[in-house]
């Protein structure tokens, strides 16, 4: 389907791949994988052949493509200029353009053929009725009667309302226009989808959603992801970006962690061989070089060295982390914090009120490690900072003894210094010299290392800023942590740290993330909010997961008894009505005159309504416009009376 030949690849003077080749194969499912700056998203790039040529890549190497190849592209960002006006169900009907551009051609055609007063025997209109049968006879063909059933099915996954589907593009946030886009990639179907981070804009009902259509999904894709439950349910096969080449594993994430670990093993075992085997040649040169009758041998001895000088290779390793734990704090007394009776509510543009949080009651205890889950729009940050106390609100909330909090925000880089540098800001955040030994260790779990600590704040990109913000909430003490979305711009090895830090945290957690992975490491209570209450459930983040499996299972069956029951009373229906007497004969007569008359009436209609729609029509006498109107409700009245009449003709 897909193949890379001697494949090289640079960004202005960074080196990202070498003479590498790679191969995506029919229905294959594959895990791109690698550390943040590697290469992944450029890759995708330029196999979609979305890059722009200003973007300073050079590449090198051959692209082989069969000719049913197609290719759709997720990026992480995308211009929606064009298409701002529309509503959602526009923009995801244009994944087919054919279809859609069709639809628009019928829908004309059928402004035209409703056109009062036309000479229905012409040519023009003939030619009219033939067009329109034509596109019909196509738009059939090519399923456009399930068109819009199957785009409104994946708004709906994606969690779009029915309400949703007639909003402007323009009116959605960022998050959900991305919804917007993975809808039309899918409804597209390439035999070739290319999904650079999925997951960053989906809750979790749309990303359970989003897993089971792409288990189902009848082509090859390849994913980037930092979500390793999303690719270990999803890939067959990973690919990893490492030291300027591209490697293949068989196998999902957790697989390939474990192969690659058994290959590093092996060459480590190879490596330490060969620098045993070259320094026992070593020991032999050096101690027959001299000896006239060792001499040959020692020459050959030589060349072996050399040799294998140049083939000994040190195992690049990557998989090693920086270990850090976090700073201790005086432990908090035993409650941590209670919430009684807490609203939260915000006014909406058009003067009402929506109620995002209601009367919730809620204890938090000393060692408690609590996810907070929900949907969208849940209200899951409105709770966070709550807790922090940055908002106001409704009801009590009662903070134990000597709690000390830290929270890192979705905004937390707004307290970040422009003017500093990454190194300044961190040394400044140190609370002792001891932790401002760590400070380099800490920057470089997370990606800053070298000349990169000595940028400034203000020239970092949005990513890099919350890393940053993050780096530094390691370096400060306190025995309740809060923290919203805190792995959003971490790849796995620095989610891995965090989660080595955050298990060894001594404190109290509460964390919102869309990382199941990264919440099932951690967190052994599940509070998940829906509807503007709470529902605590005991237990890993899987478990509750399995619970929440049942219930939406559980909730589908009595759905879909609901749906017999009512099925089942229509058949009834049916059949008592299939009982009732045959109806009478028709008036043949009867019912042509009546339709003769109806046609006249529906004429003159037309022709009020036409009068009626003038701007001047008001400007009118009072008697003239009186008059119309009068005759207007006249003829519905008699139009009514007729299709009665016609309806007990028979007709």
């Amino acid at each position: 389907m897909f193949e890379a030949r001697n494949l090289s690849l640079s960004v202005g003077t960074k080196e990202l791949l070498s003479g590498t080749s790679f191969r995506v194969g029919d229905k294959d499912r594959v895990g791109l994988v690698g550390l943040n700056g590697t290469g992944k998203s450029t890759l995708l790039k330029l196999i979609s052949g979305t890059t722009p040529a200003d973007s300073g890549l050079i590449s090198d190497g051959q692209f082989i493509k069969s000719a049913e190849t197609t290719i759709g592209y997720l990026p992480q960002e995308i211009s929606f200029a064009g298409d701002l006006e529309k509503t959602a169900l526009q923009y995801a009907l244009q994944a087919n353009q054919r279809l859609y551009a069709l639809s628009g051609k019928i829908a004309s055609m059928e402004h035209e053929l409703a056109i009062p007063d036309q000479d229905y025997e012409s040519a023009a209109y003939h030619d009219l009725i033939e067009r329109y049968s034509d596109a019909m006879h196509e738009f059939e063909h090519l399923g456009g009667y399930t068109m819009q059933s199957d785009a409104e099915k994946v708004l709906s996954g994606l969690g779009f309302s029915e309400i949703d589907f007639h909003k402007k593009v323009k009116s959605f946030s960022g998050g959900w226009q991305m919804r917007l886009h993975i809808a039309k990639l899918l409804l597209q179907n390439p035999t070739l989808l290319l999904l650079d981070e999925p997951t960053n804009h989906l809750d979790i009902d749309s990303l359970r959603w989003l897993e089971n259509y792409l288990q189902q999904y009848e082509h090859s894709f390849v994913i980037v992801s930092h979500d390793r439950f999303f690719l270990d349910k999803l890939t067959t096969k990973t690919l990893e970006i490492a030291f300027h080449r591209i490697d293949e594993y068989k196998g999902n994430y957790s697989r390939y962690e474990t192969e690659k670990a058994e290959r590093f093993e092996l060459m480590m075992g190879k490596y330490e061989n060969d620098k045993k085997k070259l320094a026992e040649l070593q020991s032999f040169v050096n101690r027959f070089r001299a000896k006239a009758t060792k001499a040959r041998q020692a020459q050959s001895r030589l060349r072996q060295m050399e040799k294998l000088e140049k083939e000994i290779e040190c195992p690049e390793e990557d998989l090693s982390q920086i270990s850090f734990r976090f700073p201790k704090a005086q432990p908090s007394g035993r409650e941590v914090m209670r919430l009684e009776g807490v609203s939260k509510s915000f006014p909406l543009p058009d003067g009402t009120v929506r109620e995002v949080l209601k009367d919730i009651d809620l204890e938090i205890m000393r060692g408690d490690r609590i996810a907070i889950v929900g949907s969208n729009g849940a209200g899951k940050t409105t709770f966070c900072r709550i807790l922090a106390e940055e908002i106001d609100f409704e009801g009590a909330l009662k903070v134990g003894h000597n709690v000390s909090m830290n929270y890192f925000a979705q905004h937390q880089t707004d307290t970040l210094a422009p003017e500093k540098s990454i190194y300044r800001e961190m040394l400044d955040s140190a609370p002792s010299a001891e932790a401002q030994k760590k400070v380099r260790d800490i920057l470089g779990c997370f990606l800053f290392s070298g000349d990169a600590i000595e940028k400034k704040i203000k020239v970092l990109s949005g990513g890099e800023k919350s890393r940053v913000a993050l780096a530094r909430i390691l370096l400060q003490a306190s025995n309740l942590l809060v923290m919203d979305e805190p792995t959003n711009h971490l790849d796995m090895r620095s989610k891995e740290m965090l989660i080595d830090s955050l298990e060894n945290y001594d404190g109290t957690l509460l964390l919102v993330s869309h990382d199941r992975y990264f919440l099932d490491s951690l967190v052994n209570k599940v509070v998940e909010l829906r509807d503007g209450t709470v529902r605590l459930y005991l237990g890993t983040y899987a478990e509750y997961l399995e619970k929440a499996e049942k219930q939406l299972e559980e909730e589908k069956a009595r759905e879909t008894e609901t749906q017999k029951a009512g099925a089942a009373a229509r058949k009834a229906e049916a059949k008592a009505a299939d009982a009732k007497p045959a109806p009478k004969k028709k008036n043949v007569k009867k019912i042509a005159a009546i339709e003769k008359e109806i046609s006249r009436l529906e004429q003159e209609k037309a022709q009020l309504e036409a009068r009626m729609a003038e701007e001047d029509f008001y400007l009118k006498s009072q008697e003239e416009s009186a008059a119309t109107l009068q005759r207007y409700h006249a003829l519905g009245d008699e139009l009514e009376k007729l299709f009665g009449e016609w309806e007990e003709a028979g007709g």
